[in-house]
């Protein structure tokens, strides 16, 4: 039987910076996908927000420029402003840096990385479980691991092996590319659009990234539908390369360590309730997985570690999102009132939200632009 320190699950971005800083701290390191292609299908909005304004929201400025690094070949479009969109087609626009990204290129990229830094990468090798120091695989092999690391996804299989089930919702997510108008914005759509939920359009360098995530769907409806109709009401299309996934919306978990499991990324339930977002919190969650890894075989750190540097980190900010999402989820419906909501707060209470400044400081009256 192989054997490696640590075992990396998913070579998304949580697992491939989770393999880089684990390889990186000296630990033999062997990082598994079950995908043919890396990034591929896209599960993705595609866009990632500038590091400034990843400090902005949470601080931990050191761990944000080791582990936030994204590769300048992957980037599709900069972007420099985003428009909240209530449900009768108000507008509310306030400054976000950031950049689209192609996700085929970008977890190509990073785990290439993860290689370079001494990682051994595998796939397409599916993981059907983990016994203890023992992480099984679809073609009958098995590799013991010092420490394992899920990175896999909300519907983890190292989390079901061991008994990791963080409380959360379960948003229904589809997304496409189509032509369409191109410019530096990102749009996010509230309402009728994805009832109960929201939906995007992000510009890329010749097409836009558009879908939409709900938490159930009405009798009758399916996510194909509530796109179809959401791009013919904003004049796009045609729709090509149509993917479903699942995004976790919930509170942080109060730990991400089992046993010598340690989770990251989407298996770990960091994602940003306000606005569905996971690959910020993907990458800085599997860097401190990894360098936690790391310590642990070469140092003997304990392995909790690795919950005091991610709670120090992401916890404060991930906890005020999901408080916000479920606030706002409760006395946003109907339409009409979740529209009045936007009007009120207006651009400087949305920014906030956003921000996880809340409750913002608002003005007398909403106002749009």
């Amino acid at each position: 039987m192989e054997e490696f320190d640590v075992v990396v699950v998913g070579a998304g971005p949580a697992g491939s910076l989770a393999a880089r800083a684990a390889a990186e701290g000296g630990a033999t390191t062997l990082l598994l996908d079950h995908r043919p292609e890396l990034g591929h299908p896209v599960q993705c909005g595609e866009f990632v927000p500038a590091a400034h304004e990843l400090v902005d929201l949470f601080g931990c400025r050191d761990l944000i420029e080791r582990a936030y690094q994204v590769p300048d070949a992957t980037v599709l479009r900069e972007t420099r402003t985003m428009a909240c969109v209530s449900p009768f087609g108000h507008e509310f626009r306030f400054p976000l840096a950031g950049r689209t990204v192609s996700r085929r290129a970008f977890d190509k990229a990073l785990a290439v990385r993860a290689e370079g830094s001494g990682a051994e990468l595998r796939f397409p090798v599916g993981v059907t479980g983990v016994r203890d120091d023992v992480v099984e695989t679809a073609g009958h092999e098995r590799v013991r691991a010092k420490v394992v690391i899920g990175a896999d996804g909300p519907l983890s299989t190292v989390g079901r092996s061991v008994g990791f089930s963080p409380r959360r919702e379960m948003f229904r997510m589809i997304t496409a590319t189509v032509d369409g108008p191109l410019d530096d914005e990102i749009d996010v759509y509230f309402g009728r659009v994805a009832p109960g939920g929201y939906a995007w359009r992000f510009p890329r360098a010749h097409d836009a990234n558009v879908g939409l995530g709900v938490a159930e769907l009405r009798s009758g409806a399916t996510l194909g539908a509530l796109l179809d109709r959401f791009v013919r009401r904003e004049g796009l299309g045609p729709v090509r390369a149509r993917t479903t996934w699942w995004v976790p919306l919930g509170p942080p978990p109060a730990s991400l360590v089992r046993g010598r499991a340690l989770f990251a990324g989407d298996a770990a339930n960091l994602v940003m309730a306000t606005n569905g977002g996971g690959i910020p919190t993907a990458m800085l969650s599997g860097w401190l997985a990894g360098e936690a890894a790391a310590h642990h075989v070469r140092h003997g750190v304990p392995l909790a570690e690795y919950d005091r540097a991610w709670r120090e980190a992401l916890f404060g900010p991930l906890a005020r999102a999901a408080r916000i999402q479920w606030w706002g989820e409760r006395f946003s419906r109907p339409d009409v009132l979740l529209a009045l909501g936007m009007r009120y707060i207006g651009v400087s209470g949305l920014d906030a939200m956003m921000r996880l400044r809340w409750p913002p400081r608002l003005p007398r009256g909403g106002s749009s632009s």
